[in-house]
């Protein structure tokens, strides 16, 4: 499973930084983006918790 941050959506609120703080990271621009290409079984709680809260439904989780 990947996750991505949608740049377009996202608009810096660091939710996801907070709540998964080894999975995502502010890139120079501020806004988010995904530290992991791929997301361990123990990865998948907090990449799924970091999804939920963003407000701007920026976060991605795909594959299987």
């Amino acid at each position: 499973m990947k996750a991505q941050v949608d740049a377009g959506r996202c608009q810096g609120h660091g939710v996801c930084v907070v709540t998964a703080p080894d999975l995502f990271e502010f890139a120079d621009d501020g806004k988010a983006v995904a530290v992991a290409r791929e997301l361990s079984p123990a990865d998948l709680d907090g990449a799924r918790a970091a999804e939920a809260s963003c407000p701007e439904l920026a976060i991605v989780l795909s594959g299987s």
